[in-house]
């Protein structure tokens, strides 16, 4: 897909304080964060407060964007890995990610 059709299919949109992206389906297995200073991922153009989407619905998948959780009671911390993380849950795998400017 070009980027030109991916802008036309997934256009950017505001409504009531909240930036989205069109062309998706209404659903609620995915959520958005907001990336942190970690700068293991500056190559993918994720870098500190860009918009993360992700998919509580899709399956691990080693070498991709992962999301794992932490202390899943109080406080929960949130990392972004291509592999496995020992002693964390998994989240989803990122989607795509927004910066603003």
């Amino acid at each position: 897909m070009t980027h030109e059709k991916a802008m036309e299919d997934h256009a950017p949109y505001g409504y009531a304080g909240i930036l989205g992206c069109g062309g998706y389906a209404n659903t609620d297995k995915v959520i958005c964060m907001t990336a942190t200073g970690d700068k293991n991922f500056t190559a993918e153009g994720i870098v500190e407060g860009s918009i993360l989407f992700i998919d509580t619905s899709s399956e691990y998948q080693n070498g991709l964007l992962n999301v794992f959780k932490y202390k899943a009671s109080r406080n929960p911390q949130y990392k972004l890995s291509r592999r496995k993380i020992p002693q964390a849950s998994y989240v989803g795998k990122v989607l795509m990610a927004v910066n603003q400017y």
